[in-house]
């Protein structure tokens, strides 16, 4: 596959991400693998195929080539409206991931949820892996609820424990709280 590379957008201790542009004309994003098999990784996006994850598109012996998903970290929308608009979004996505079978590990960094004009999207899956018993929705909820002044801590553990026995409905009931929030601290 013939692209063009335009820049570097990222890098850890594992991988160098760059922005690249396709012979077609279209941009996207090749993931440099500097200390680990990208095959793992492949395979994890080519079974998401889009979902909630880029989109897979090409893979090399140490790279592969990826949907570029460009959006704004979480990070940056703590204590708007947005914040909690995306971080909702995100459980619905973790309640995906969950259902697939995928651990993505990673979703307590706050740069791994992105908003984009398709909601939320999370990126960097290196170190996710197949799983019977994935615990994203739960990650989500250990680390950005339980920390959050506006949720009442009792309740977030009462929802998280009605999720190992029944994930939908812990989802609904995560999701009505947000619902509460969005409306008491950014419309009431």
């Amino acid at each position: 596959m013939r692209y063009d590379v335009i820049e570097k957008i990222g890098e850890g201790n594992r991988g160098e991400v760059y922005k690249v542009k396709l012979e077609d004309g279209t941009f996207a994003a090749l993931k440099w693998a500097k200390s680990y098999k990208i095959d793992k990784e492949w395979n994890i996006l080519n079974f998401l195929n889009g979902k909630y994850a880029p989109k897979p598109i090409f893979r090399g012996k140490k790279y592969l080539i990826m949907e570029l998903i460009e959006g704004i970290p979480l990070k940056e929308l703590i204590g708007t409206k947005d914040y909690y608009v995306l971080l909702k979004q995100a459980l619905d996505g973790a309640y995906y991931l969950d259902r697939a079978g995928v651990f993505h590990k990673q979703l307590g960094r706050y740069y791994h949820i992105l908003k984009t004009d398709k909601g939320a999207r999370f990126i960097d899956f290196e170190r996710s892996v197949f799983s019977e018993k994935p615990r994203n929705f739960l990650q989500l909820v250990g680390y950005y609820l339980q920390r959050d002044e506006n949720f009442d801590k009792k309740e977030v553990e009462k929802i998280a424990a009605v999720y190992k026995t029944n994930p939908k409905n812990g989802l609904l009931r995560i999701k009505d709280l947000f619902d509460e929030i969005i409306e008491n601290k950014f419309l009431g």
